[in-house]
């Protein structure tokens, strides 16, 4: 059975695998329609920060650091800042999505 903590970790390895891809193709050349290459490039390190911290507190709950609900709600908690900062920050940088 899946639980929402695997729901967890596989979304958080999403979310790294495209902030990576989308840092490599900001530097590639491809650049957003509308809005900076900065305000892109300064999400996309947010995104990946929020993913890698999500994946390393996986590791801290298998070594015992930390408990199964501090990483599930604290997870969970980080994607959801991440949403909302994230859609302010596109919004008051003129990326339109």
């Amino acid at each position: 059975m899946i639980t929402m903590l695997n729901y967890l970790k596989i979304f958080s390895w999403f979310l790294l695998t495209f902030g990576v891809v989308g840092l490599i193709t900001l530097f590639l050349g491809l650049k957003p329609e509308f809005g900076s290459i900065s305000a892109a490039a300064g999400l996309l390190v947010v995104q990946i920060l929020v993913a890698s911290s999500i994946l390393y507190g996986f590791k801290l709950h298998i070594n015992g650091v930390i408990s199964r609900r501090c990483l599930l709600y604290g997870g969970w908690g980080l994607i959801i800042c991440l949403a909302l900062g994230g859609q302010i920050w596109v919004t008051n940088s003129g990326i339109i999505i």
